[in-house]
């Protein structure tokens, strides 16, 4: 009984928090910061945009001036955490109402400053030109502005963690990194390695920075693993072996 009173009591002090003025407003400043970026990185791309009426979205248009909806919005990644929120970027074409494009970052932090919002912007970007290019729509982009994003495979080995680790690790790979294409098994597989073939349209090297900021995001410091890049390989170690992420305790 004590412990439904409890959770009823929670409910309504996130709700309450999550509807107050000061975090509408803070949510509306980060969203207004971010359009500004897209549509920057949009127009850097050479992809031509236009206003929309929705101050949330703004529209695109392909080489052959057919035009696009752009909608960005921020996501709560836990329900009872509302600091660490999912930026997301939407393309849905004006003519047949299809979405050709839907891309995710990492977690973003509220209070991240302006130079993280810009750099998960060039992020959102790329990935949603990348998926409109597979879809045969065109823009007047230069061929080398694509040079990274040809698909490859990156064979990577999640290394001394649990299973429960190894599958949030993998999980976020899947539904979170830009540019991820499939994945499948690869080679010999125990309870403290496992190993997968990658396949992306991204670089190994952002793979690294994202990975990094996933296994931090799940409660690890820099002591408590390290990964390692060698020709078209990633090994994720963790070293501190009593350690665990938060949600597999």
């Amino acid at each position: 009984m004590f412990k439904k009173f409890l959770f009823k009591i929670l409910t309504i002090f996130f709700i309450t928090i999550l509807s107050s003025p000061s975090f509408s407003k803070d949510i509306n400043l980060i969203k207004n910061n971010f359009i500004i970026f897209l549509e920057k990185e949009f127009l850097a791309n050479n992809v031509l945009t236009s206003n929309n009426p929705d101050m949330y979205s703004f529209n695109i248009s392909d080489i052959n001036d057919s035009k696009y909806f752009v909608t960005f919005d921020l996501l709560n990644k836990n329900i009872n955490q509302d600091w660490f929120l999912v930026p997301t970027l939407k393309i849905v074409s004006q003519l047949d109402n299809k979405t050709y494009a839907f891309s995710r970052s990492l977690a973003f932090e509220k209070k991240s400053n302006i130079l993280e919002i810009e750099s998960i912007s060039k992020m959102l970007v790329n990935s949603s030109l990348e998926q409109m290019k597979i879809n045969g729509i065109s823009f007047v982009v230069s061929d080398e502005q694509f040079i990274d994003k040809k698909e490859k495979k990156i064979v990577v080995s999640i290394n001394y963690f649990n299973s429960c680790e190894s599958s949030k690790i993998i999980e976020v790979m899947e539904k979170e990194f830009p540019g991820f294409l499939h994945m499948e098994t690869q080679g010999f597989n125990s309870p403290s390695k496992t190993q997968l073939a990658y396949f992306t349209s991204s670089t190994k090297y952002k793979i690294k920075k994202w990975l990094d900021l996933t296994i931090n995001d799940f409660g690890f410091k820099s002591e408590d693993f390290f990964i390692k890049i060698y020709q078209s390989k990633i090994d994720i170690n963790k070293i501190n072996r009593s350690k665990f992420f938060y949600i597999c305790e």
